[in-house]
């Protein structure tokens, strides 16, 4: 259990350290976290069908300025091995994966205002023109605690082992069980619906609609879609290319 807690937390930080040290790789997406997650716990075809479902849920879970959103690495993580450990299935993953998203953003949300002073030594070492200590406080300090918030949380949590969540599932009544079922079929829903509002605009709206119609009556699958929409996108770049040069 010590070498899973350990390898989960090492997944869990790297996951935190993307779009932080190692750049906007998107790695810390629920589908890549939830498939790590899921072939350390020896179980990688689950860990995909919950990456999939969440990733779907957390479409439009965008950081925008100072807004910090649900930890979806944490909960990612936590919500796989535990619905594997427990044997209780994906359905258990959105049970879990939820609740521990909002309380690790809490834990988030103090990192970054300790970061803020790592953000102020850096100034007044760039002030007295010390580009070694502007470094440092760049990579030490805050890549130390980021890794910490993704280590920590997660190798404890399974250190505690899957009884504690078991009872933990065990102890919510069945109706919220239940409803979290029914919620799990609607949110990807959501999770579409926040992505479309934040890129949606006057000029996209024929294709949001011609992709509607194409899946009502043709009944054609999302991948399929999905690869009618780039030859669509090939040839109109390929137009307006064109329309270009001659002008």
């Amino acid at each position: 259990m010590l070498l899973t807690a350990t390898l989960l937390g090492l997944i869990a930080a790297l996951g935190i350290l993307d779009g932080r040290l190692l750049g906007v790789s998107m790695i810390d997406r629920p589908l890549v976290m939830c498939a790590l997650t899921g072939l350390v716990c020896g179980n990688l075809h689950e860990g995909i069908l919950i990456g999939a479902t969440l990733e779907l849920i957390f479409l439009g879970n965008v950081a925008i300025g100072a807004a910090h959103p649900p930890d979806i690495v944490t909960g990612s993580v936590l919500a796989t091995a535990f619905s594997i450990m427990s044997g209780r299935g994906p359905e258990a993953a959105l049970t879990i994966a939820i609740p521990v998203s909002m309380l690790a953003q809490t834990l988030g949300i103090l990192v970054r205002v300790v970061n803020a002073r790592f953000g102020h030594l850096a100034d007044r070492y760039a002030a007295q023109g010390n580009t070694r200590m502007v470094g440092l406080m760049h990579l030490a300090g805050p890549t130390l605690l980021y890794f910490l918030n993704g280590f920590l949380p997660v190798f404890f949590a399974i250190l505690l082992g899957s009884s504690a969540v078991s009872w933990f599932l065990e102890a919510i009544p069945p109706v919220i069980t239940n409803g979290l079922i029914v919620a799990s079929k609607i949110l990807p829903a959501l999770g579409f619906a926040l992505l479309i509002s934040m890129m949606l605009s006057s000029k996209l709206m024929p294709y949001l609609g011609l992709g509607f119609l194409i899946a009502a009556y043709t009944k054609l699958d999302i991948i399929a879609i999905a690869l009618f929409a780039v030859v669509l996108a090939f040839i109109i770049s390929q137009f307006l290319n064109l329309k270009q040069q001659e002008s």
